[in-house]
């Protein structure tokens, strides 16, 4: 079993010197650290309570200014240590870092009270009922305390068999993310080996010459070794502190926040996200800020904190309050769900905190759906409800085999709820309802139906194709109209002119060959294909439709599924030659009349 655990805490109370009490590591690695004696970036070491688990540790900077370099080291603790100095108490950071710890949900949470060898036992006991009320103000629980001293070894291993207790016997909710996946917090070069990465894995394994790709960039990268807790290892499952060295990458297409990770429904590189607000904050508080900073797993990212509105019964509109969406200056890369803190910008303030609620970028319908629909779906963090909320405001999603919601329908590869195909239906009909002054319904294009509708791209597609199967519109020109029968259809008199050649020549149809040669023929063809007067039947050959369905009609004729017909047997039912019957055959596998089986069909 490994874990990963951590400290956190005001400056100066004895963190690092805590951690080489319980693992025998110093946390300084860098010289300012060494010379101004208090942690700076993050450190990390690990202890062994058996050979069968591994615990590592990760020391987080208590200096106000380093903020979001402790919420980079605590966003992947199983358990948080809340430390604080006997003889000076309860701080401003440790208030922030709990908060944190709260805001980050982390379940296992330590209080350590060090350096008891500077306080009487009376201090110490005063000290102890200040901290265990701040404990329970902000975790609205009771936190065990323990005392220690880093400096004389009192307490620390009591403090040890608690850590082991803990985790061992932890009921911490499961990792919603099922892939493994790495944020990355340190980067180096290795003389001779290349890049390699260190951070915490989270969910599953990995291996050696596994592929990862990297975010934001997208790019596959491949592991060519990796170590972990001070041993090299071909796998490595989580939670592990790893060190992964990274195959033709140089240390500059890495930095502290990207992600190593297999691809994954519920993990989104974007630009912006809606934040579903925890711990009590309010929307509200965040109007008079123009720019703040999320900080989540390793990353720390602008952010311009934009309210949601909600239209009362009145028709007034309010602020959401349990909802801030918020717009990046980059892209990033984070999971449905994830936890966030929101940070002043520029300062060390702890304003706000939340999970991702939708990963997205958004129009105003979708936020107004997602206004509507939240209260089923705030808390949960099951992927089934990912599905389901992603339908609930998109109206639609990939089909994939298993996948089973209620009152959808399938419209080629999408999965489609009805009432939203009945909704951008009603839509899309009232812009082609319009006329022009000739009294024909107007043409449109694709962007003019999806500007005017804030369509997505994907969906557009696969419907615009659905209503022409259901003769709903039609394709014509560069653009498309509303359907009209045959007898409503007014022709030109080129159009007309083509058509009435095409239906005298009957069996025979036209060779493209004649439609190129005569004035607006390439125009009118594709015209009266869209009035489906006429069919392409392939092989340069067009044919009047009434004619085609009578040839599909004689050539079906005592025939039922399964049937096998040759290219002989076709020739001589419709009296045409191989020319002919061809591409007739062609336009019925088409139609999903018949499958080719080599040079014969088989009926359907």
């Amino acid at each position: 079993m490994n874990k990963v655990i951590g400290t956190a805490g005001h400056v100066d109370h004895g963190k690092s010197a805590l951690i080489y009490a319980l693992t025998g590591k110093s946390m300084m690695r860098l010289p300012e650290e060494k010379r101004r004696g208090i942690t700076i970036d993050l450190g990390f070491a690990s202890f062994s309570p058996n050979s069968d688990f591994k615990i590592g540790v990760i020391d987080v900077p208590g200096h106000e200014r380093f903020i979001r370099n402790m919420v980079a080291g605590m966003w992947s603790l199983d358990l948080v240590m809340i430390v604080v100095c006997a003889s000076e108490g309860w701080m401003t950071m440790t208030e922030e870092h709990a908060k944190v710890a709260l805001s980050l949900g982390i379940k296992n949470v330590i209080c350590v009270i060090n350096k008891i060898d500077l306080v009487d036992d009376e201090l110490l006991l005063i000290q102890e009922d200040a901290i265990n009320k701040n404990l329970i103000r902000i975790f609205n629980r009771n936190i065990d305390i323990l005392k220690v001293s880093s400096i004389n070894g009192v307490g620390i291993e009591i403090l040890q068999n608690k850590i082991v207790d803990v985790l061992v016997n932890s009921n911490d909710d499961k990792e919603i993310n099922l892939k493994p996946y790495i944020y990355i917090d340190r980067v180096f070069t290795v003389k001779g080996a290349g890049a390699t990465v260190t951070g915490s894995l989270k969910s599953g394994s990995i291996k050696i010459d596994d592929t990862l790709i990297h975010y934001p960039s997208e790019k596959e990268v491949s592991i060519r070794s990796i170590e972990s807790f001070n041993e090299e290892k071909s796998v490595v499952t989580s939670v592990s502190r790893v060190a992964i060295n990274i195959r033709n990458f140089k240390k500059e297409d890495f930095n502290r926040g990207n992600l190593l990770a297999f691809p994954s429904d519920d993990l989104f590189l974007t630009k912006e996200i809606i934040l579903e607000l925890s711990n009590n904050y309010n929307a509200e508080s965040f109007v008079r800020y123009k720019n703040i900073e999320f900080a989540f797993g390793t990353d720390c990212v602008i952010a311009e904190p934009i309210p949601l509105f909600v239209l009362g019964k009145d028709g007034e509109k309010s602020i959401d309050k349990r909802f801030l969406r918020l717009r990046f200056n980059r892209s990033v890369a984070l999971f449905w769900k994830a936890n966030g803190v929101l940070i002043s910008h520029g300062g060390s303030s702890i304003i706000g905190a939340g999970y991702v609620f939708w990963a997205l970028s958004t129009n105003v319908d979708e936020r107004r759906r997602i206004a509507s629909i939240a209260e089923s779906y705030l808390g949960y963090r099951e992927p089934r409800v990912y599905n389901d909320l992603f339908m609930a405001v998109k109206g639609f999603t990939e089909y994939k085999d298993g996948l089973d919601i209620k009152n959808s329908v399938r419209i080629s590869n999408l999965i489609v709820l009805e009432s939203y195909l009945n909704d951008v239906k009603e839509k899309v009909l009232k812009l082609f309802d319009k006329k022009l002054p000739s009294g024909e319904y107007m043409t449109l294009s694709f962007d003019n139906i999806k500007n005017s509708l804030s369509i997505d791209h994907n969906f557009l597609n696969q419907f615009i194709a659905h209503l022409i199967k259901e003769k709903v519109i039609i394709s014509f020109a560069n653009g498309y109209k509303k359907y009209q029968a045959a007898a409503d259809i007014k022709l030109s008199k080129s159009q007309e002119s083509l058509f009435n050649t095409i239906k005298n020549n009957a069996e025979n149809g036209i060779e493209e060959k004649y439609i190129k040669s005569i004035v607006n023929g390439a125009l009118d063809i594709k015209a009266l294909i869209s009035f489906k007067l006429v069919v392409f039947l392939g092989d340069g050959l067009y044919y009047n439709s009434k004619t085609y369905d009578d040839l599909k009609a004689k050539l079906m004729e005592g025939v039922k599924s399964g049937d096998i017909i040759t290219i002989v047997y076709c020739k001589e039912k419709l009296g045409l030659s191989r020319k002919y019957t061809i591409p007739i055959l062609n336009g019925m596998e088409r139609d999903g009349i018949l499958k080719r089986k080599e040079n014969d069909r088989i009926v359907i």
